[in-house]
């Protein structure tokens, strides 16, 4: 998580290099773990690039207090966390590019795999609709039947 003693910038002001590596940070890791550690990522980033960084550096840029990274580290946390180096410096890719990572992660986190994807893109777009109907509904059925602690229903049958 970001350092809690580092203000979050306003909702309209443009993201900080800090905000940006925070967000990478926080949201771009393999399913099945959590964030890497800045040890983790120091090693990764090593391996993957050949570029040297240490994780006391990792943090310093990922707090905010450093803010001037060379270009050669921009281009390892770049491909270490597979965005474009211009992710860094220009606002709107950044914002298109958050979209997107938001997007992988939230199908990462539920569990949805490539060949779900592939096979709901192999169909008409009337019944892509229709899925996303029956996810919806499902959805808002989930949401009004309580839930017992023990994950039962409120029938005590078992749910799922």
């Amino acid at each position: 998580m970001g350092d809690p003693a580092r203000p979050r910038p306003a909702a309209d002001a443009a993201p900080s290099l800090a905000d940006k590596i925070d967000f990478l940070f926080r949201t771009v890791y393999p399913a099945g773990r959590g964030p890497y550690s800045y040890e983790e990522a120091s090693v990764e980033i090593e391996r993957v690039t050949g570029e040297k960084v240490s994780h006391n550096t990792l943090w310093k840029l990922r707090t905010g207090r450093a803010d001037n990274p060379t270009k050669r580290l921009i281009e390892a946390l770049a491909a270490f966390f597979g965005v474009s180096p211009a992710y860094f410096f220009h606002d709107e890719t950044a914002a298109d590019v958050n979209d997107q990572i938001e997007l992988l992660a939230l199908l990462r986190d539920n569990g949805v795999r490539r060949t779900h994807l592939r096979a709901f893109f192999s169909l008409s777009a009337e019944a892509r609709e229709m899925v996303g109907d029956l996810i919806e509904s499902t959805a808002r059925l989930e949401r009004r039947r309580p839930r017992a602690a023990d994950g039962a229903d409120g029938d005590g049958e078992p749910v799922g």
